[in-house]
């Protein structure tokens, strides 16, 4: 609520406020009582409220209001003021109160007066009500023509509904980049035009916009508890920067905006959203609940080391694309920061998403400098509720999600085709075989087909799974007033995965308290977070893919079978694959097996914030947070994971392994921050900020091994430890220190510089190298505040940045710049153990560096019904940590270095279209816009180590023939993710083999791992979003579609189901078509008599183009006050959402081999009392 004595037009009446304690609703407050018992609580802290305590029994018929005071004054020894002649022009007042509270007293004696008051201590302000303006979105908000050229000067006062002055309220001028603060008077002071829009803000309160009017007005403006984004800020997690002159590229994500794109987890959220942040896809893992996924912000900036690139081995192992993936996963994720603190990607992951408030994706250099050594993998900065000011407040949130398995991409034979493939196969004749031979073939192949010619069909991929419904509910406490306030929430929320057993169980609770004393502010947040995770008994999902439809899961008897033996099967097929070479996957289920994890995690916030002059605010936090983790995983001894065990071996069977760990963080900050403004022109903002941070992890592993007793599951129950194995652990410890200053300077609103200098240390590098420094200036232009386009009506917002920022990676190991030993267990002289050393330290290891540069342009078009923004950035990290090849006689080939070097490069574009925008006309209007935005990135290796190389080049000349996928290899000149095979010509239509086209250009039928060169890239080059929305009265109807384009993909299935298909086992229909017969036949595959071993080639690389349809939601806000008073509610929304309900590419394969993908039908309930 706003009032204001002058605002250059004809004001409505005042409204009359109600008596507080008249508004409180009896049956309300029973209900809320009923949902839990800590409204005790939230009942007590309540009676801080000045003036509620104190009471007055008065009785008076036509008293003057001086009269009443001086009775007042005289019982309760409060002391009233108010400004001369107010009291004797007011009306006579007639009252009677036994009892009653001041606060109410005073509304009923003043309830037709034109005064108001205040409550300070002991004593009451009396002051004449200045009239109200209508408050209305900023959306709605239309400009209006200065009146005048020059500027006038605005003071006012900020203060909550209660009456009270809010200090440190922000106070800033619509299309400007000044803001003003308010003192510890609620006070505030401004130069504007007419026809500016005042926006005025304040944490845990609705922002309002007041437009100015001619003269030089005198506002007093009320804000109202509300929980909103503010839109005019830039949260960064550090110093808050304004949008309006803020350089750098960053995305701030609302509340809403997660609700209406919501995705099975936050990141698929956020990557429904904005292309940038990329959720890679991960073709084994599909949507397992329990994985957490890679996700990257503007690509790729490390390469794994030495050690992590030969797949932990000694050189002589390949790598594959995929097992690169997971080893540069942790290298290139985003830092991430919550209510100023970093937190972990699996925390990230199960975070109560009814806490966020909004999420901000830092991408550029001006962004990202802020926190120097850890922003170069871009930064997501989280930002929770903060307690809202008013009577309490319960607030419900409730979905239930069905979880349906996509299986669209599984295209397999069904019993009788999958015969008629082993008969066209010769399985059943052959004429190098003995008749005896043939005449078993065939009784064989009769009896497979007189199961199917019975019916036997079995549906191997609806075995493992079923559909389940999702649960999550969350209860959320609030209130207080603008001394104190509080908040309390809990949330459950467990994820039944399509695969039975699979499970991911989550508790989350959070209580936040905030009080204001003076110039001193304190909050503390205490989030307490539990998740238990299951993985399926059942096994990976590819294993069911490639069974025999015409087998069953259970014999006659309706046990389950535990292996399938083929009827009389040749010895020569014995032999090939071994005497039990078809285990069944669901007799593993049916076992006394598990495999579980578990984690609890506390953190504890404290912050306090001090504003000791105008313009002047510092605060300092410290957070503490500890992780205590274990996994379990048994298999009893008739899993068939040791069905292959040989009988000296037997009291080896049944592995129970357990692992066990502890994450420690302490953070702690403390920051000035300055702004003002001079002149009307000049404005500056000075941070400074220095922190600490300290981590300890320490994790224990035993894997033990000998469990005869199905049925006994304890780890202490082992008969040893797993051979050759003993208990392993690990610990680091890493400590962090870092100082960052930063400023930003605006002229005429039309300016505007961002400077960052920042110097970090960490015990992680070398002695010689412990600190660096990071830094980014950055500029910016509101080209729509020139005189030359002012004039331009339809141009509301026209903004040129550019920014150039250095920033690093700490995201390694603790102890690598250490020489570290390892004690020999084995071997011991005496009673002594010795030492061997393990690693080579270097004094001289460094930072990593990334240069980033970043130009864009950000645009607003038609009262902002069209909104486009466009990024091009550049990026160069060097120093990269990489293994430096030695000589043989220092007893180690090699340690690590500063050495290697990456580029990339892209751009980004994003634009809003408002195609009906009826809102502003009509409260139940139509308003329908549209979003699309699209990202391209591309990276180069520019320089690696020799030790990188000659892994590589030894890579490049080995074949893994257990694998049909090609072996991962980097190079200098190319991209991280490039594709090397054999470049293939196709089938040779005289033969019916495979030609390949050698480095030489010569054509061959030889399959050579040396002629392995660049065939495509399995990045795509283009990805991006297009979504819409449909607004009309309570209805709000959202759907987002993803794409990616321009990239190309190995497709495996070819392989493994088509062309190199082991056809003993199920494969996929394509098995049939194109394929090679006869000479002269144009075919894509090979003969099926072919049996030779199909190796990676070019054949097998297909472009890929996809477009999904990523989330659709329908939702209801229910408007009907009356309604709602009647079922004691202050506001209702119902929503229904669905998840990834179609999927269309060029690249026919199967999706989600170890885990099915899935599809979500999700209904929510959103409803406040």
């Amino acid at each position: 609520m706003q009032k204001t004595a002058d605002c250059g037009r004809s004001c409505p009446p005042a409204r009359n406020r109600e008596p507080e304690e008249r508004r409180h609703n009896l049956a309300k407050i029973k209900l809320v009582m009923r949902l839990t018992v800590l409204l005790l609580t939230a009942a007590l802290v309540q009676v801080h409220a000045t003036g509620l305590a104190q009471s007055v029994t008065l009785t008076g018929k036509t008293q003057s209001l001086k009269q009443v005071f001086a009775a007042i004054e005289k019982q309760t020894g409060y002391v009233v003021f108010s400004k001369k002649g107010i009291l004797e022009n007011a009306k006579p007042v007639t009252f009677s109160a036994q009892n009653m509270p001041l606060n109410e007293f005073l509304n009923t004696v003043l309830k037709d007066q034109d005064l108001s008051f205040r409550i300070s201590g002991k004593t009451i302000m009396v002051f004449q009500k200045l009239k109200f303006l209508t408050i209305t979105p900023l959306e709605n908000v239309k400009e209006m023509p200065a009146c005048v050229e020059s500027r006038i000067v605005i003071e006012g006062t900020v203060a909550d509904t209660l009456g009270k002055p809010l200090a440190g309220a922000t106070v800033s001028i619509k299309g400007r980049a000044g803001v003003a603060t308010t003192d510890n008077q609620g006070r505030f002071k401004v130069s504007a035009e007419p026809g500016d829009v005042l926006i005025v803000s304040y944490v845990g309160y609705a922002t309002s916009y007041l437009k100015v009017g001619k003269g030089t007005p005198s506002v007093h403006i009320e804000l109202s508890p509300a929980v909103a984004v503010q839109d005019e800020l830039v949260i960064t997690g550090i110093f808050n920067k304004p949008k309006e002159s803020y350089t750098g590229a960053s995305r701030v994500i609302s509340e809403k905006e997660i609700k209406q794109f919501q995705g099975r987890n936050i990141f698929v959220t956020l990557g429904n959203i904005d292309p940038s942040f990329n959720v890679v896809t991960n073709n084994t893992i599909g949507s397992d609940p329990n994985k957490v996924p890679e996700i990257q912000l503007r690509g790729t900036r490390n390469l794994p080391n030495l050690d992590q690139f030969q797949g932990g081995g000694a050189g002589t192992q390949t790598i594959t694309d995929q097992q690169y993936q997971y080893q540069a996963a942790a290298l290139n994720a985003p830092l991430i920061i919550m209510d100023g603190f970093p937190i972990t990607l699996q925390r990230m992951m199960d975070v109560n998403v009814n806490e966020i408030q909004s999420v901000t994706l830092l991408k550029d250099g001006s962004a990202t400098a802020l926190y120097g050594s850890k922003g170069a993998n871009g930064v997501i900065v989280i930002t929770t509720k903060q307690p809202m000011a008013g009577k309490l407040k319960a607030t419900y949130r409730g979905s239930t999600t069905l979880n349906l398995p996509d299986l669209s991409s599984y295209h397999l034979l069904n019993a009788r085709d999958k015969l008629a493939l082993e008969k066209a196969s010769g399985f059943y004749s052959n004429p190098t075989k003995t008749p005896a031979d043939n005449l078993s073939m065939e009784a064989y192949y009769n009896q497979i087909l007189g199961l199917v010619d019975a019916g036997q069909n079995t549906d191997w991929l609806a075995i493992p799974l079923h559909t389940q419904a999702d649960q999550n509910h969350a209860l959320r406490l609030e209130g207080g007033d603008n001394s104190f306030r509080y908040a309390m929430e809990g949330q459950y929320n467990r994820i039944n995965g399509v695969m039975k057993g699979s499970s991911r169980e989550t508790i989350n609770g959070t209580i936040s308290l905030s009080y204001r004393l003076n110039k001193l502010n304190f909050s503390n947040s205490l989030r307490i977070g539990s998740n238990k995770s299951n993985n399926s008994p059942y096994g990976a999902f590819g294993d069911y893919a490639r069974l025999n439809p015409y087998w069953s899961p259970y014999d006659a008897k309706g046990n389950v079978v535990q292996s399938f033996q083929p009827f009389n099967l040749p010895y020569w097929v014995q032999a090939n694959k071994g005497s039990n070479p078809y285990a069944n996957p669901l007799y593993d289920a049916t076992l006394n097996t598990f495999d579980k994890t578990a984690y609890t995690n506390i953190n504890e916030n404290f912050q306090v914030d001090y504003r000791p002059v105008n313009h002047l605010t510092v605060n300092g936090g410290i957070s503490i947070s500890t992780t205590q983790g274990s996994g379990d995983d048994f298999k009893p001894a008739s899993h068939s994971a040791f069905s292959q065990y040989v009988a000296a071996d037997v009291f080896r069977k049944g592995s129970y392994n357990y692992s066990t760990s502890k994450d420690y963080q302490l953070n702690g900050r403390a920051q000035a921050i300055y702004n003002n403004l001079w002149r009307g022109v000049h404005g500056l903002t000075i941070g400074v900020s220095g922190e600490i941070n300290e981590s300890k992890t320490t994790s224990y592993n035993i894997a033990a091994e000998g469990f005869p007793d199905e049925t006994v599951d304890f780890l202490g129950r082992a008969l040893q430890y797993a051979q050759g194995g003993a208990p392993t652990g690990s610990e680091g410890t890493t400590r962090q220190v870092g100082f960052v200053s930063s400023a930003n300077y605006v002229y005429d609103d039309r300016y505007f510089v961002d400077l960052t200098y920042r110097v970090d240390g960490s015990s992680q590098f070398g002695t010689d190298k412990r600190f660096a420094p990071f830094y980014a200036l950055g500029g910016g232009w509101n080209l729509h505040k020139e005189r030359f386009l002012r004039d331009l009506t339809y141009l509301d917002r026209l903004k040129l940045r550019g920014s150039y920022g250095v920033t690093g990676n700490a995201a390694f190991g603790a102890y690598q710049p250490l020489s570290t030993y390892s004690y020999i267990l084995n071997d011991r002289y005496k009673n002594w153990i010795g030492a061997t050393q393990t690693t080579l330290g270097n004094p001289n290891l460094q930072w990593q560096q990334t240069d980033k540069v970043d130009v864009g342009i950000d645009a607003q078009l038609l009262n902002n019904r069209i909104s486009f923004t466009a990024d091009y950035y550049t990026e160069k990290t060097s120093n990269l940590l990489s293994s430096l090849d030695l000589p043989y006689s220092n007893g180690f080939t090699s340690y690590v270095e500063n050495i290697g070097e990456l580029q990339q490069k892209g751009w980004e574009v994003s634009t809003r279209v408002t195609i009906l925008n009826n809102t502003c006309n009509c409260t139940n209007g139509l308003t329908w816009s549209v979003t699309g935005n699209i990202a391209h990135n591309e990276d180069k290796i520019v320089k690696l180590s020799n030790a990188l190389k000659a892994a590589n080049e030894k890579l490049a000349l080995q074949t893994d023939y257990t694998t049909n996928l090609p072996n991962k290899i980097i190079r200098e000149g190319a991209s991280q993710n490039t594709i090397y095979a054999v470049r293939s010509l196709g089938i040779d239509p005289s033969t019916g083999k495979e030609l390949y086209l050698n480095k030489a250009g010569e054509v061959t039928y030889t399959w050579n791992a040396a002629d392995r060169v660049n065939v495509g890239l399995s990045q795509p080059k283009y990805r991006g979003n297009v979504s819409t929305m449909l607004r009309y009265r309570g209805f709000t109807f959202n759907a987002s579609f993803g794409y990616r384009f321009g990239g190309q993909i190995y497709n495996q299935t070819l392989i493994d189901k088509v062309e190199n298909a082991d056809r003993w086992l199920n494969v996929d229909q394509r098995v049939f078509s194109d394929r090679w017969q006869k000479p002269g036949d144009h075919a894509a595959f090979r003969g099926l008599n072919e049996t030779s071993q199909v190796m990676p080639s070019s054949r097998f690389v297909q472009n890929e183009s996809t477009f999904i349809c990523q989330n659709m939601n329908l939702s209801y806000d229910v408007s009907n006050r009356a309604f709602l008073r009647r079922i004691h509610m202050q506001a209702l929304q119902l929503s229904a959402n669905t998840g990834e309900t179609l999927y269309f590419s060029t690249i026919r394969q199967e999706r989600g081999l170890d885990y099915p993908y899935t599809r979500q039908i999700s209904f929510f309930v959103y409803a406040t009392f």
